[in-house]
């Protein structure tokens, strides 16, 4: 092999493990998959006072046999909130705080679906003393099975 083989396969492998990850998209994502499973969230804003975020997600099951997930506890669906501007990626806020202990299983049949409720949650829970009002990305995040599987809500303006 001579060696400008070796250098340019050196070159190439160094590419691809330096590379940074990249946050979640922010624009229409691909639904979420495990296995034979889709995942997809409709985030719905209540024009309350203070706004409010529920909804659902949907898991369709596209395989040719039964999928059964399994949460390791009560609250198999949560929000996270992401800073629009600046370079953070962190989510600024996850919830709920607190979850039953009682662990949750859900078994989709082969070409079913079943919804699972996303916890109605205020701007000013979200917000508390910490963050300012203004606009934030949200996503909605499920750990299935040990795994997580996090799906684009949008841009919402938050206030108290």
């Amino acid at each position: 092999m001579s060696r400008g083989w070796v250098v340019a396969a050196a070159v190439v492998l160094v590419a691809s493990c330096s590379r940074a990850t990249a946050p979640p998209a922010t624009a229409g994502p691909p639904p979420a998959r495990l296995r034979g499973l889709d995942f997809s969230a409709a985030l719905d804003v209540m024009e309350s006072s203070p706004i409010e975020l529920s909804g659902e997600v949907r898991v369709a099951n596209r395989g040719k046999g039964p999928e059964t997930l399994v949460f390791a506890d009560g609250c198999p669906v949560r929000l996270r909130v992401y800073e629009i501007r600046g370079t953070r990626v962190a989510p600024v806020w996850e919830g709920p705080g607190t979850c039953p202990e009682t662990p949750l299983t859900l078994a989709i049949a082969p070409g079913e679906s079943a919804t699972v409720a996303i916890p109605t949650t205020s701007a000013r829970e979200i917000l508390g003393d910490h963050l300012s009002d203004g606009r934030y990305r949200i996503t909605v995040w499920l750990t299935p099975d040990d795994r997580v599987i996090e799906i684009e809500g949008g841009e919402v303006e938050l206030s108290r």
